[in-house]
């Protein structure tokens, strides 16, 4: 009794803070089941923490993202520089878990804060994306990050920001969003396709055992008077075209994505955990 009293006082304590909507249970989709309160027991990779603990980029240089390529480990980030407007995309290259590194300045065709906010590897080719404002670029390697090249990917919209690349179908694919709802593009560098996915924000995801792609992110549901509102969990699905599915709308988020070694598609919450079966 003790805990259901518990479990009140928060609900309603949630209800009446002014702008913020109590939140909801998690709820399956798209064959994912909830496991409500599950996800703490599982821990999570964090790209920067093993950037730093493999490379130690040192001072001035922030950690972003992962991948292995070919026999390369490949981390990239930014280079600033304290009490100057610039900084420097970068990318950090070992072929032996960390004891010889090599700092790569990644080319730019334009000047800007250019900084790379996701990567994926296929053999040794690497695809790094990065975006500022409107503008969206794509790093290139076929060297498992050794070499570089930069292209443009011209995509409508303001606000522009990607989380992800995926390697699927033999084709890249770039995930985020911008002002106007989630997105993706795929493709190759010089040939790029843009889909709107709707409301939200695309925010990670994973490559299914079939090879589909699978999404998760969030969106903003709002009260019939616009002036309270909550975070909502969302998963897409491709293959055949994209689905949607509503995941409900709990108090913590969704924070990774992985296709476990039996073929499972695991979506990770702070607290909450979704699992669909191979």
């Amino acid at each position: 009794m003790r805990k259901l009293w518990g479990v009140l006082a928060l609900s309603l304590v949630a209800a009446c803070v002014p702008g913020n909507l109590p939140p909801s249970a998690a709820r399956s989709a798209l064959g994912f089941a909830a496991r409500p309160g599950e996800a703490r027991s599982l821990g999570v990779l964090e790209p920067p923490a093993e950037i730093e603990r493999l490379f130690r980029p040192g001072p001035g240089r922030r950690p972003v993202a992962l991948a292995r390529a070919g026999g390369n480990v490949v981390g990239v980030g930014v280079r600033e520089f304290p009490g100057e407007e610039r900084s420097e995309p970068i990318a950090w290259v070992s072929g032996d878990e960390g004891r010889s590194v090599r700092e790569i300045v990644l080319p730019r065709d334009r000047p800007g804060h250019w900084a790379p906010t996701a990567i994926a590897a296929e053999g040794d080719q690497v695809l790094v994306a990065g975006s500022l404002g409107a503008d969206v670029r794509v790093w290139a390697s076929g060297d498992a990050g050794e070499t570089w090249t930069v292209s443009p990917v011209h995509v409508r919209g303001s606000d522009l920001w990607f989380s992800t690349v995926l390697r699927t179908g033999g084709k890249w694919l770039l995930a985020g969003g911008s002002a106007a709802g989630a997105l993706v593009v795929t493709g190759a560098p010089g040939a790029w396709e843009t889909v709107s996915l709707g409301d939200g924000r695309i925010l990670g995801g994973t490559v299914d055992k079939a090879g589909e792609a699978v999404l998760f992110g969030d969106r903003t549901e709002w009260d019939q008077s616009q002036t309270s509102n909550r975070s909502c969990a969302v998963v897409w699905v491709s293959g055949g075209g994209w689905q949607r599915g509503e995941l409900g709308c709990p108090a913590d988020r969704l924070v990774a994505a992985a296709t476990l070694d039996d073929g499972r598609v695991l979506l990770k919450g702070d607290r909450d955990l979704w699992i669909r079966p191979s």
